[in-house]
């Protein structure tokens, strides 16, 4: 079934006789959600039964032009109705019934069978409205409005059986999967300039930044040299102290220039490593 909604009155087309293909509407934006929310609830029933069709409104508002029309011609046309602008269809003074059919696949238009009967009363009763056709025999006729809503409407009723994402929140489209991570690189600005103390034995990893010393008295220093060394497969080069305090002073000038956090630290470390190195 095609669920078009031309206003918020609206709660679908109909696929009862001279009704066919015609939009009805009810009294108000809210007994709309009221039926809408019920169609949906109903047609969860039907798919749980392994049924198909979708529950539709045969009609709803009924102009004062038709109900002079059926009055009229009520015995050729074999129709029971009320006397005109005195049924709750009547747009003026009520609008608020609703007669609901069964729309199927091919647009044919069906009655609802006793259990369906039964569940659709129920949905009535716990969205505000009452199946008042029990006094005349018209198990389909109920009139919304009529009583207090025990359950509160679908507020993306028409959305959800349109197919369509309610105002302000698009349909989400497919992520799509992530492209895979390129291997990571290792730029030479990361990698530091790993130097060994010919006079003092330490050796050093000099980073852009920062800068860990690894003595030759600490313990496992060989240990921790190797492990360094086999971090990125770069071994430590041997260098005389003079060229070591070379590059730890300009590793001094960019730890100012950069003004790390935790420039400090850092700068006691070189300090340290300078005064090491120059003591030979």
């Amino acid at each position: 079934m095609q669920w078009k909604f031309s206003s918020i009155y609206s709660v679908g087309p109909s696929s009862y006789g001279d009704r066919r293909g015609l939009e009805q509407f009810v009294t108000s934006a809210r007994v709309a959600l009221q039926v809408l929310t019920i169609v949906i609830k109903f047609n969860a029933y039907l798919r749980q039964k392994g049924r198909s069709g979708s529950l539709s409104v045969n009609e709803g508002k009924r102009t004062r032009v038709r109900q002079s029309y059926l009055w009229v011609n009520r015995f050729v046309l074999g129709v029971v109705v009320a006397e005109p602008f005195t049924s709750p269809h009547d747009e003026v003074k009520h609008g608020n019934a609703i007669d609901f059919g069964i729309t199927e696949a091919n647009g044919s238009n069906r009655a609802l069978s006793p259990d369906e009967f039964t569940v659709l009363h129920n949905l009535v009763a716990a969205h505000g409205g009452i199946w008042t056709g029990v006094n005349f025999g018209e198990p389909w006729h109920h009139e919304m409005a009529t009583a207090a809503e025990r359950e509160l409407p679908f507020f993306d009723a028409r959305e959800r059986l349109a197919g369509t994402p309610p105002p302000g929140k698009p349909k989400p489209t497919p992520t799509p999967p992530p492209a895979p991570a390129p291997a990571p690189t290792i730029e030479e600005d990361d990698m530091p300039q790993k130097v060994e103390s010919n006079e003092t034995g330490s050796r050093y990893l000099i980073w852009p930044l920062s800068l860990n010393t690894i003595r030759k008295t600490d313990k496992d220093a060989d240990e921790k040299a190797r492990a360094a060394s086999q971090a990125d497969g770069v071994p430590f080069v041997k260098m005389s102290s003079p060229r070591i305090k070379l590059l730890l002073a300009m590793l001094d000038e960019r730890i100012d220039a950069a003004n790390a956090s935790d420039k400090a630290i850092v700068k006691r470390a070189v300090t340290e490593a300078i005064r090491a190195e120059g003591a030979k």
